[in-house]
């Protein structure tokens, strides 16, 4: 693998050590800790030497993990990210029972959120690690359809790392890499990079919903839907009405109704909501002052909070408030 793709900067991962142990309990709680909940067995009594680099950047995290002596790993359902593993010593059994992977160097595998799966280590396995949110990757997965899916995305697995579009991804860590140990202030960037970052998993890595991706990018929208698209973004504050809309659009509401179905997998009225949540999501994230959940959601149009939580905690797993209190320019602003 190291001579088929350029890993030169994964070393900066050498830089950023979170524990080395070789004490069980110390292991697994620290694991549990950065990665996810997992049940965690040693399978000889051989010394675990376990070691763990990496850094965070935004919900994300990028890992090398390195275990010296065969472990078996069991992560359970409770785990809300996706993890891209890719080896580069060792090997690693994934999967259950009938399904499992016979993981080598240069290959990868995913585990997914809320999804039960067993590791199985040999001696030393070294393993680079991407931890996504899952949210993260729906939010970036509607931004790119343009509507909300209530399917639960699904990657393929056990690809190996020098096909083109793997590659494409390997060399973008690297690049992580050398930009989180070089660039200063690398904080105010990490968000953009990360869309970047699962915009380019969400089209490199074959999943489910790859031929619709494929075939949005194709897509061209007739000129009366890009019209009300434009009129939405613009008037996400104000009330708007399918008739309001369909005049703007100069086609009737029979003929704005199918074009979004058509289109976009959504009704007029599904497609203003998410767009709303979105816009509320992102004000909420870069909220700067005292300015609460309440006058957040009444700058932006929406009246029903109650309905609007609803939604909106079904599409980010937690509701308006919680990622309020976690905003990390308020936080930053409160150690300042």
């Amino acid at each position: 693998m190291g001579q088929s793709l350029n890993l030169d900067h994964l070393h900066y991962l050498d830089e950023f050590l979170l524990f080395k142990s070789d004490d069980y309990k110390i292991i697994k709680d620290q694991i549990s800790h950065y990665l996810c909940p997992h049940q965690f067995d040693v399978e000889t009594v051989e010394p675990l030497n376990t070691r763990l680099n990496g850094f965070s950047f935004g919900n994300s995290a990028l890992y090398d993990l390195k275990y010296s002596a065969p472990v078996m790993i069991t992560i359970d359902e409770a785990s809300n990210f996706y993890l891209f593993r890719i080896t580069l010593e060792g090997q690693c059994k994934v999967g259950l029972e009938n399904e499992q992977l016979l993981q080598s160097p240069g290959i990868m595998s995913v585990t997914h959120p809320n999804t039960r799966q067993q590791i199985v280590t040999n001696q030393h396995c070294r393993n680079i690690i991407l931890k996504l949110a899952r949210q993260d990757v729906e939010t970036q997965l509607f931004k790119m359809l343009g509507h909300t899916s209530h399917d639960a995305i699904l990657f393929d697995t056990g690809l190996s790392c020098t096909a083109e579009g793997i590659r494409s991804i390997v060399e973008t860590l690297n690049y992580l890499c050398h930009a989180y140990y070089n660039i200063q202030n690398w904080s105010f960037i990490s968000a953009s990079f990360t869309e970047y970052l699962i915009e380019l998993i969400l089209l490199k890595i074959p999943n489910n919903f790859s031929a619709l991706l494929n075939v949005k990018r194709q897509q061209v929208l007739p000129g009366y839907i890009k019209k009300a698209q434009q009129y939405i973004q613009d008037h996400l504050q104000d009330p708007i009405s399918l008739s309001l809309l369909s005049q703007c659009c100069e086609v009737s509401v029979r003929t704005l109704q199918k074009g979004f179905s058509q289109y976009l997998q959504q009704t007029p009225v599904e497609y203003i909501r998410d767009q709303r949540i979105e816009r509320v999501h992102a004000a909420l994230q870069n909220c700067h002052g005292n300015e609460t959940v309440t006058e957040i959601l009444l700058r932006h149009g929406i009246q029903s909070f109650g309905h609007f939580s609803t939604f909106y905690k079904k599409r980010y797993g937690c509701l308006p408030s919680h990622t309020l209190k976690m905003n990390p320019v308020q936080m930053a602003e409160m150690v300042s």
